[in-house]
């Protein structure tokens, strides 16, 4: 049986809409109404929104005022507002929708991260807001609350534009691949090589050189797949609604040649040839070590998704290009493009960390429609979307399909990615 996430699929909302704004009073007036001696009041101001939530006409954003328990908020700036803040709209959605559920270092791992992709557009942090011990408490437990709810901007091309990866979407329709450089932190890098040794060495002996199904083993690799980046040049190939395939990490160790040969990967999914013009699955790998010629990094063959087929027996590796990759760099590609490894050729371990995406109406590798609810809880919807657990497939039961996902997924225009209203 599929998990139920707390949040149902009709209370989710964009930022900043009317419908964001009203589930936000209606929970501060709820919390408020005990705290009479609070007062606090915050305007943020939100730059480049997408087009279907704001005409342009004027400023848009926000404001907040709690005082004597009673609560206002509105779609106008507020010029008296204690707190004035003015940042981009796609940056301040990081923020906005990322749980901290009482996890203070997955918190400041997030903001670490966060401020690492929007560089001088700063997102709204928790240092922002005055640090009386009621008032911090109400944010922090608004911010959690609003986040369970709040959705991606559903406009792709808008969301990926605007954290700067134009350019990265253009090498993905010419090439079928891209990489994005300083997509996460040396610390963070770190922090998963950690994570992915200690589940590598407690495997049985002969496990093979992968670990998979992480997104069941820790709250880090949860952080790793709705990476804003990686999940808006996902949601470009794929459409929203996308799933995740599989999550796995590799450490390859000295003469160890994963990949032997070429491939596109297709292949698990024996998706027939010729493949479909549109793009069915991709794949993301993050370089938690450097990716050099020596340590057996992947190759790539440019342009190849558009011969829609698999590679013919005998083609070898020379066709190929390194991609050598900084650790810290994040590689993406077209499902359909030719691909490998090559072994490493020197001494200690490389690990890296692949991250597969696939439409929502295919079958992935992995299967989470049963995680844990409190793995989804802790999460943005975007999490509880790549688990397949907003989708109507295999949630049938005596009276038929499930006709709310079926709605929703009509709604939010899962498979496209057109902008929706």
């Amino acid at each position: 049986m599929a998990t139920e996430p707390t949040v149902a699929l009709h209370e989710r909302v964009q930022y900043a809409s009317k419908e964001w704004l009203g589930e936000a009073e209606r929970f501060l007036k709820q919390r408020a109404a005990a705290l009479p001696a609070m007062r606090l009041s915050f305007a943020v101001q939100l730059t480049s929104p997408p087009p279907h939530l704001h005409d342009g006409r004027k400023p848009f954003g926000y404001s907040v005022r709690i005082e004597a328990g009673d609560v206002h908020i509105g779609n106008t700036l507020d010029p008296a507002a204690d707190v004035q803040l003015c940042v981009d709209y796609n940056a301040a959605l990081l923020v906005s929708s990322a749980t901290h559920a009482g996890d203070g270092a997955a918190q400041r791992r997030l903001e670490r991260e966060y401020i690492l992709l929007v560089g001088d557009r700063q997102p709204i942090l928790a240092s922002h807001w005055p640090r009386d011990t009621a008032a911090a408490a109400l944010l922090a437990e608004f911010q959690d609350h609003m986040a369970r709810r709040t959705v991606n901007n559903p406009d792709v091309r808008h969301r990926a534009t605007q954290l700067g990866l134009q350019s990265n979407l253009e090498d993905l329709d010419d090439k079928g691949y891209t990489v994005l450089e300083r997509a996460f932190s040396a610390d963070f890098a770190d922090e998963l090589r950690a994570e992915a040794h200690r589940n590598h060495d407690s495997a049985p002996p002969d496990s093979g050189f992968r670990a998979t199904m992480l997104l069941r083993r820790g709250r880090i690799w949860e952080e790793a797949a709705i990476h804003p980046w990686v999940l808006a040049l996902a949601e470009y190939l794929l459409g929203r609604g996308c799933l995740i395939y599989q999550s796995d990490t590799i450490v390859k160790g000295p003469g160890l040649d994963t990949h032997p040969g070429l491939h596109a990967d297709y292949g698990a999914s024996r998706v027939a040839e010729p493949f479909p013009e549109y793009c069915l699955e991709a794949t993301a790998i993050w370089a938690i070590d450097d990716f050099d010629l020596p340590a057996g990094p992947t190759v790539i063959v440019p342009g190849s998704f558009r011969n829609r087929r698999q590679v013919p027996a005998g083609t070898t590796r020379e066709r190929a290009i390194p991609l050598e990759l900084a650790k810290g760099s994040i590689a993406f590609w077209h499902g359909a493009t030719w691909h490998g490894a090559m072994p490493r050729q020197t001494a200690g371990r490389r690990t890296s960390l692949h991250n597969a995406y696939a439409r929502f109406f295919m079958r992935p590798l992995e299967r989470y429609d049963d995680i844990d609810r409190s793995v989804v809880d802790r999460n943005p919807p975007a999490f509880a979307t790549l688990c397949g657990l907003d989708d109507p497939f295999g949630k049938s039961g005596d009276t038929g399909a499930d006709f709310e996902r079926m709605r929703y997924a009509a709604s939010a225009g899962y498979g496209s990615t057109a902008p929706v209203a």
